[in-house]
């Protein structure tokens, strides 16, 4: 998007919705609750490297620190959320994140 080309979006948009029809939700949620939990660690790692360049260099690292780390607890919030409503799907409930759960 950011090169001027929007058209580029049609492939995963298109795969996003093959995906939704062809495949059951449950499995959707598993599969996105791994992408997450690994997206998150991979942050993680960026984060770890880009704040040992910067003190390497002796550059300001703590903006960017905060940001990458930022990032990086977003991701693992969403891959918690994820892996949170698929076993509440397994145990048969169908609990809100807001709810709350007694017993």
């Amino acid at each position: 998007m950011r090169l001027g080309f929007p058209p580029i979006m049609i492939v995963p948009l298109t795969g996003m919705l093959m995906v939704a029809l062809l495949v059951s939700w449950s499995e959707v949620r598993a599969v996105m609750t791994v992408v997450l939990g690994l997206c998150a660690g991979i942050w993680g790692f960026m984060t770890w490297l880009r704040v040992e360049e910067r003190l390497a260099y002796g550059e300001p690292w703590s903006r960017l620190a905060g940001i990458l780390a930022g990032v990086t607890l977003f991701n693992a919030w969403a891959a918690w959320l994820l892996w949170r409503s698929r076993k509440a799907g397994e145990a048969g409930g169908t609990t809100s994140c807001t709810e709350p759960q007694i017993g």
